[in-house]
């Protein structure tokens, strides 16, 4: 990870903001747009010195062999998108209990666009029961890879979940979020 860490740095750059908004330790939650495939690397190098983060990712990404060794090394968590996945919630959540680092994309795909798509409430149900912080973060740059521009990143302060256990209430806190991180 530190030499393709730096090897990134080198050639293309990073600029990183406000990480010391990550809590070096304890359970949270790192909710973060997505606009590339390189979203999680860039993700995972900036929180690396603080944090060793956990994603979760769409199941087909684990039939590339190569991105399925990856992926295993860094304990993602695969998803099935085509059902509610209760194993995948249930791992997340496991994460956290354990005091875990979670990086999550609230809206559950890439936005291709740049425009904000509509969040999915997995980050208001995990924030809800795991009552763990969220610390939102912004990417940019990244749909230009692996032409030369900076990829920035920038995390903004953590806030707690608050409200009712409901589902709307959960569905209103991820669109908080994705306020929030739409605002760094």
């Amino acid at each position: 990870m530190r030499g393709l860490a730096w090897l990134v740095r080198r050639v293309w750059g990073i600029e990183c903001q406000g990480l010391e908004h990550v809590p070096a330790s304890g359970p949270v939650i790192v909710a973060v747009n997505h606009r590339s495939w390189v979203d999680p690397p860039l993700v995972a190098m900036a929180l690396y010195p603080r944090r060793f983060p956990r994603f979760m990712a769409k199941r087909e990404l684990f039939k590339i062999p190569l991105l399925r060794w990856l992926m295993r090394q860094g304990k993602t968590i695969a998803v099935d998108r085509a059902r509610p996945d209760v194993a995948a919630v249930r791992a997340a959540a496991q994460v956290l209990e354990r005091g875990g680092c979670l990086v999550v994309f609230p809206e559950g795909t890439r936005s291709r666009t740049g425009i904000p798509g509509r969040p999915k409430s997995g980050v208001g149900f995990l924030a809800c029961h795991a009552r763990a912080p969220v610390v939102p973060a912004r990417v940019w740059n990244t749909e230009r890879f692996p032409a030369p521009s900076a990829l920035r990143i920038r995390f903004g302060p953590a806030f707690r979940y608050e409200g009712d256990a409901g589902r709307r209430s959960q569905r209103e806190f991820s669109e908080r979020v994705l306020k929030i991180i739409f605002s760094l």
